[in-house]
């Protein structure tokens, strides 16, 4: 990594940048800074404006698929430079509420992998309340096999897939990627993935969310999970960070203090496991640097798209 791209503190100090300007910017933050003390300033129109920019930041081209009889149960293909090109597949967050495959996704990421040369895939669920939470991952673990049957039809590697999702679409992945049960059920197997990449996510721990990030994402977990610790145990990537998991894990996060430590955490206990971990994070607090990693992710100006570059070429490469 370039050190141009790595921020410390003292250069952050004495910076007059504008919150909205750092999160654009992402440099990455390292050592102990990561856990240095955010502010939540973010007002609701401002909330609102990234929102508007996210919906409106759709992809285009690809085809849509159905891969259940839900209304819900559709996604969109792009095909990648082969028939042995790996998949990327996407799962949009939205605090499992709201959102869908092509509103909540940010186009640059799928232009920039598709130009690698990645197959990528982008895939709807039915929203909470309609379903449970445990529901909505077994829903998106049947795209995977919807895909994994129709591979050969598709033209991409099904024993190459790469999760990718934000904020409760990581919640989601880092989930497939540790807790068997639902691939098994679609017929998946667990060593067909990967990698897994999280963005921005949290409950990796859910149950500590009540206490590292007290407001608005504790709140969206209690509501999403409820309250009984043993159904939370059970919806938490890192209680189930035990072999056999996902070959490897990319976790890029923004500057969220709680959530940064849930990640460490997630870390150490897939590092106990012997599964390949990589954590980074940039700058970007709050909300602020949530979306921008979801809008941003994908322009080769952005560093974290260097991190992912690199780490993809390391991991699974286009050409195996």
């Amino acid at each position: 990594m370039d050190a141009s791209n790595t921020l410390s503190a003292e250069s952050s100090s004495s910076s007059d940048l504008t919150q909205i300007e750092k999160a654009a910017r992402g440099r990455e933050i390292t050592g102990l800074d990561i856990f240095r003390p955010t502010t939540d300033t973010m007002t609701a129109d401002r909330v609102q404006t990234l929102m508007n920019i996210m919906n409106a930041d759709q992809p285009t081209g690809g085809e849509d698929l159905i891969y259940g009889p839900g209304d819900a149960h559709q996604l969109r293909y792009w095909r990648g430079v082969s028939p042995d090109a790996p998949i990327i597949v996407f799962i949009h967050g939205g605090s499992w509420r709201v959102g869908s495959y092509l509103d909540s996704i940010g186009s640059t990421k799928v232009v920039h992998l598709l130009e690698k040369g990645y197959a990528f895939a982008t895939v709807n669920y039915t929203l909470f309340p309609l379903v449970t939470v445990a529901e909505q991952v077994q829903e998106v673990a049947n795209s995977l096999g919807y895909l994994t049957r129709n591979a050969a039809r598709l033209e991409f590697d099904h024993s190459r897939i790469i999760l990718m999702g934000h904020s409760s679409g990581a919640h989601t992945v880092t989930l497939l990627g540790t807790d068997t049960s639902y691939l098994d059920r679609a017929g998946v197997a667990i060593h067909n993935i990967r990698a897994v990449i999280s963005l921005d996510g949290s409950n990796y721990n859910a149950m500590a969310e009540v206490l590292d990030s007290p407001g608005p994402v504790a709140e969206n977990m209690i509501a999403g999970l409820g309250r009984n610790t043993d159904v939370l145990r059970a919806m938490s990537p890192t209680y189930n960070a035990r072999t056999p998991n996902a070959n490897a894990f990319l976790l890029l996060h923004a500057e969220r203090q709680g959530d940064i430590r849930q990640t460490e955490e997630f870390k150490s206990v897939l590092n106990a496991a012997g599964t390949s971990v990589n954590l980074h994070v940039f700058e970007g607090e709050s909300f602020e640097g949530h979306m921008q990693m979801l809008l941003r992710l994908g322009d080769k100006e952005y560093p974290a798209t260097v991190v992912l570059d690199d780490w993809l070429e390391s991991q699974v490469p286009v050409s195996a």
